[in-house]
């Protein structure tokens, strides 16, 4: 699986194309998991 892509432009030099769409459900829920630690953190942190 190319997870980031290349392609050769009009001078020859490689260039980078994109990356893929496979790579989205693991940001999406990399971030929802950081989101979701650090507001449980905040609250056993701030209990008083």
């Amino acid at each position: 699986m190319e997870f980031i892509r290349y392609t050769r432009d009009m001078y020859g030099q490689e260039t980078l194309q994109g990356i893929s769409w496979d790579l989205l459900p693991v940001v999406t829920y990399t971030g929802l998991v950081i989101i979701i630690a650090h507001f449980l953190y905040k609250m056993i942190i701030n209990k008083k």
